[in-house]
């Protein structure tokens, strides 16, 4: 797994847990997660890479979603054994996520 700058110190870019995410009517958890899981891959990418990106999707799609509630739904979806998450994913520039593999039961792999 890659590392950030090498003068940088991991720090925890949000606490914000999925069970305190209230999503607005428009938005269900379905969309969030498609928008997700259309930037996850087999091999691993860092967190922050993927909250940019889907923070930027709901932007242009005019979706009430804030970065730190995409960071926690990648947390809850790493915890539930949907997704891989290496690393502390609440470090968002120092965490990877990945697609699971086929036939693999454990989400969260942390380093």
């Amino acid at each position: 797994m890659g590392r950030g700058s090498s003068h940088e110190i991991p720090r925890v870019s949000s606490f914000l847990r999925w069970e305190k995410v209230t999503l607005l009517p428009s938005v269900t958890e379905a969309d969030l997660d498609r928008l997700i899981f259309a930037e996850l891959r087999p091999l691993s990418r860092k967190v922050a890479l993927i909250i940019a990106r889907v923070t930027s999707r709901c932007a242009e799609m005019g979706l009430p979603i804030s970065d730190k509630m995409i960071g926690a739904r990648l947390i809850a979806l790493a915890e539930a054994g949907q997704i891989v998450g290496l690393g502390d994913l609440r470090k968002w520039r120092f965490s990877e996520v990945q697609l699971k593999p086929q036939g693999s039961s454990d989400g969260n792999l942390s380093a």
